[in-house]
């Protein structure tokens, strides 16, 4: 008798809860403000918007992760920098990702379950080591367990993950794709429907891939998959199918499909990351070590998810000197023996997908961070949630319910708590801190959170901690009194292979410290301390063109301007070598606003024009050129330029005041006035507008309103000299000679320049 498949209605009722029980959990990470490297992705000029990544991004560069920036420019076009709709888009791809766990476990059990017409379900094999009827227990414990798992906040809750939980999608996808090629029943394929299937597996292979390269694996875990779910059932006489001509018309298109995927695939496809991870460890010390972090962090991790940490600093060991390397081996080998000894295909093939999975990122392809928490999203789908799924599904009946109970709230709420750490960047890192407190990217990473809210002091505390914490390793494992020391050591001439990996990567960490505090000591006005602090990230890294940028404001606010203008240009020159940027559009500002100081206004219209051309949401550098156009004359210029940038910000202060003097040079008084009552509206009471309205009224003959506002402006500054001396005029002019006397001689107390003075004595003499 062919079992029964579980109702539509039973399996809706499947979805909606976990669809539910996903967004719930993960509800509070909504939350969440964008963090340290958020601001990097998303401030990219190619993903503005959609327009901007149809004009600088091309789909066929894989390696460059064209669908993830793509999903970025769509978030920008909707709503520009809203994190809201950032974290929004990313809890959404999640809740996908958890259905497709299940959709592609129920339709692997249709597979299996529901046999070729004619036929009687096997009795033996397959059926009977996976449950005597199909149900939904395997596909909706593995997908509650991954919804909820705490494992999964740095990829959910993290915008610049997204990577992660994209590329996971569109693989799932493509897997769940696959599967439809093969229809439950033999003699219901129909080749439009199959073709179908097969041309959304190819594309999702492509779109994975672009998402992120790990996804390379995809075409072996659906060999996996049909040798372990479809043949045995479909195909249990291998060879006879094989050779089968009726097979090879109805199924040709499959190993069609994966062979045309290969040959789409470019050479960078095979991983090859840009970081420093080979020089850092090497392939086979990275793969020993690797072996570690897989049974002692991600496995103890997803088992016993306490202690997460955004900053995990495992630290490398080597083979020789590490017990737990070998014992991880062995871990490793017990692991897959014995999976494979249970018999059971859903144990088999999840161990592999585990191990398969997160091949790419900790096998012998080195990365610079040993062990991250993202990089077990994808291995945790089919992978260890799956095989968790179907052990809880062995236990007694009595107990299961109890226990799956109990496990699904314990895990909820460490989701949550988690999901609060990662809301804000200063509590993410006080987080680490607490939990790694002797690690210099930590300290480091906390000061700049501080640095960003506003508290300089507790920023410059954990900048000097990031320093003390690398040189206090330099002198306990080098003996070095400095790091310049060692850095000469590693320029030095010896061969590559003889370089200690481990001092290239704290040498490149010390950089950005002395950044953060160079930047810290420039905020408080200390600018030889700044300059020093820049100096010295500069010599650990010559193509830091941030600290350039930052020397730049130091030579600036010394009034150096030569030097200051020499350093933007470096830092310009220095970002387009190191990222192949077009430009680097806050150089060109400060640039603008150096030529601006000095008088050089067509230089500074050329600078400005360049940074807003290559950064249109640049608010400051639509100000600065309208300014520049103002002292040119170009009012019509100066008008559509800050018109531009208040489109960007209608509250921005000094464009809406700065509008309203443009529109009086013009002598435009009346939309001069509305433009200095918008200003007032934003700003509030202010002197210097009250001024301006006055002035306006008074050119436009209307002394009754000029009166009334000057005697603003003086209620508010009653030094205000110029409003007291034109207050003066107008009650001269109404021939209301005391009060003109006494603004004048109260203006002529306040001791004047000598040209004013002269004005103020002119008009005294009418008087007398």
């Amino acid at each position: 008798m062919t079992p029964v498949e579980p109702s539509a209605k039973i399996q809706i009722r499947s979805i909606l809860i976990l669809i539910l029980f996903s967004i719930l959990i993960y509800s509070n990470s909504l939350k969440g403000s964008f963090h340290f490297d958020d601001r990097n992705l998303i401030d990219r000029e190619w993903i503005a918007d959609l327009k901007a990544f149809n004009k600088n991004v091309r789909l066929q560069e894989y390696e460059n992760r064209p669908v993830l920036l793509w999903t970025l420019a769509l978030n920008n076009t909707l709503h520009k920098n809203n994190v809201f709709g950032f974290h929004l888009f990313n809890l959404l791809l999640h809740v996908c990702v958890s259905t497709l766990i299940f959709f592609i476990a129920v339709q692997t059990q249709n597979i299996i379950y529901r046999p070729v017409t004619g036929t009687s379900p096997p009795t033996s094999g397959i059926t009977d080591r996976i449950s005597s009827t199909p149900s939904l227990q395997i596909p909706l414990i593995a997908s509650l367990l991954f919804a909820v798992h705490p494992l999964n906040t740095d990829s959910v809750s993290y915008i610049s993950s997204r990577s992660s939980v994209l590329a996971t999608f569109f693989y799932l996808l493509s897997v769940y794709a696959f599967l439809r090629v093969f229809p439950p029943y033999a003699n219901r394929w129909r080749m439009p429907v199959g073709i179908g299937w097969g041309l959304l597996t190819l594309g999702g292979m492509y779109l994975a891939i672009a998402s992120k390269l790990i996804a390379v694996t995809l075409p072996a875990l659906l060999v996996l998959w049909f040798l372990f779910f479809i043949c045995p059932v479909r195909f249990p006489q291998f060879k006879t199918w094989f050779i089968s001509k009726k097979t090879i018309a109805v199924y040709g298109g499959v190993p069609a499909i994966l062979s045309a995927a290969f040959l789409l695939l470019k050479p960078e496809v095979l991983y090859a990351p840009k970081d420093q991870g080979l020089v850092l460890f090497g392939r086979v010390p990275y793969l020993l070590i690797e072996t570690k972090v897989v049974v002692f962090y991600y496995l103890k991790s997803f088992f016993a998810p306490v202690n997460l940490n955004v900053d995990i600093g495992f630290p490398f060991t080597t083979f020789f000197t590490d017990p737990k390397i070998p014992l991880a081996m062995l871990g490793i080998g017990a692991l897959i023996y014995f999976s494979w000894q249970s018999r059971s295909p859903w144990v088999r093939v999840s161990v592999l997908w585990f191990f398969l999975t997160l091949a790419p990122t900790s096998s012998l392809v080195p990365l610079n961070d040993l062990a991250v928490e993202h990089r077990m999203y994808l291995p945790m789908t089919l992978g260890l949630c799956l095989a968790a799924g179907w052990t809880i599904t062995k236990i007694p009946a009595r107990w299961r319910s109890s226990f799956l109970m109990t496990t699904l709230v314990l895990l909820a709420s460490l989701t949550i708590s988690r999901n609060l750490v990662w809301t804000t960047e200063v509590r993410l890192w006080q987080d680490a801190a607490k939990k790694n407190p002797f690690s210099p990217r930590t300290h480091n990473n906390l000061g700049k959170a501080y640095y960003e809210n506003g508290q300089i002091d507790k920023a410059l505390f954990h900048f000097k901690k990031s320093n003390e914490a690398i040189e206090t390793h330099l002198v306990k494992q080098y003996n070095l009194a400095n790091p310049e020391e060692l850095l000469k050591r590693q320029t030095g001439n010896q061969p590559k292979k003889e370089k200690d990996a481990s001092s290239l990567k704290i040498i490149a960490n010390l950089a950005e410290p002395h950044y953060n505090l160079a930047s810290v000591y420039l905020d408080k006005g200390n600018l030889e301390q700044a300059e020093s602090e820049y100096q010295t990230a500069l010599r650990l890294n010559p193509n830091y063109f941030s600290a350039l940028l930052g020397l730049g404001s130091v030579y600036a606010r010394m009034e150096k301007f030569q030097q200051a203008v020499a350093s933007y240009r470096q830092a310009i020159h220095k970002r387009q070598s190191a990222t192949g940027a077009k430009d680097y559009p806050l150089a060109r500002l400060n640039l603008g606003e150096i030529y601006g100081r000095t008088g050089k206004f067509e230089d500074a219209i050329r600078e400005l024009s360049l940074a807003v051309k290559h950064d249109p949401s640049l608010v400051l550098g639509h100000y600065n050129l309208g300014l520049a156009y103002l002292m040119t004359g170009s009012l019509e210029k100066a008008e559509q330029t800050l018109t531009t940038g208040l489109a960007l910000n209608d509250r921005f202060e000094p464009a809406l005041f700065n509008l309203a003097r443009v529109i009086q040079a013009k002598g435009e008084w009346e939309r001069s006035t509305r433009q200095f009552e918008r200003f007032l509206q934003v700003k509030g009471a202010d002197a210097g507008a009250y001024f301006q309205i006055g002035w306006n009224h008074q050119q436009a003959g209307n002394l009754d309103k000029a009166r009334e506002s000057y005697e603003k402006a003086l209620t508010i500054d009653p030094e205000f000299l110029h409003a007291r001396i034109n207050l003066g005029k107008i009650y001269l002019e109404s021939q209301q000679n005391d009060l003109a006397r006494m603004h004048l001689l109260l203006a002529a107390e306040s001791k004047p320049p000598e040209k004013l003075m002269q004005e103020i004595s002119r008009l005294l003499l009418k008087l007398s």
